[in-house]
């Protein structure tokens, strides 16, 4: 939800705004943590629910669990995306404008972190494994809640960073690259891996 909402409100410069409510959510996390171990040291709570969690941020007050190392977002991680008015009487319906329309579309970037956006860019957007988009949404999400289901239906679940040595294909040990794959496709990676284990050491 924090993803949904963030990403359906950054095209309002609410930088401070996200600093707030970050803030906010911290005060809520903490006095929930406190009053859940009374007993318990400041130390021990801030060891045991806080630390950094998202390797691609320096930031060690990320609300997680050390176990399972999920964690809360944070809105101030969503980068600020001012909106870009419609071109005169640009109209959708109209087939002379269908490049236009579909260059502004491009330019609608999803809630990634830089590092997946990056490898999305470098990818051209395509699945290093069976060659196919890895996302297909053609209009982005009119509200936050449309965005929040977005980012659990298409972006969560359809695609896995992963670190895939070989890809499938024979090759040197040790020339593999992080890639964005489709989850289903990473699946099938792995499963022709453990039955064909000698063509991939």
């Amino acid at each position: 939800m924090a993803r949904g909402w963030a990403a359906y409100y950054r095209s309002m410069v609410s930088s401070k705004v996200f600093t707030a409510l970050d803030n906010y959510v911290w005060r809520l996390t903490f006095k929930w943590a406190k009053c859940s171990h009374a007993n318990k040291p400041r130390r021990w709570i801030v060891d045991r629910y806080y630390g950094k969690f998202n390797k691609f941020r320096n930031d060690w007050w990320v609300f997680g669990d050390q176990e399972t190392g999920a964690y809360l977002t944070k809105f101030a991680w969503t980068p600020i995306v001012r909106h870009t008015l419609v071109r005169g009487r640009a109209s959708p319906d109209d087939p002379a404008l269908a490049e236009y329309w579909a260059k502004r579309r491009a330019r609608v970037k999803p809630p990634l972190d830089r590092y997946s956006l990056r490898l999305l860019t470098k990818q051209d957007g395509r699945c290093s494994l069976c060659g196919d988009h890895l996302l297909t949404a053609d209009q982005p999400p009119e509200s936050p809640e449309q965005w929040a289901r977005w980012w659990l239906n298409v972006v969560r679940r359809a695609i896995a960073a992963d670190y895939l040595t070989h890809y499938g294909r024979p090759g040197p040990t040790g020339d593999g690259q992080t890639r964005l794959v489709h989850a289903s496709c990473h699946r099938g990676f792995l499963a022709r891996l453990r039955r064909s284990p000698a063509q991939h050491t």
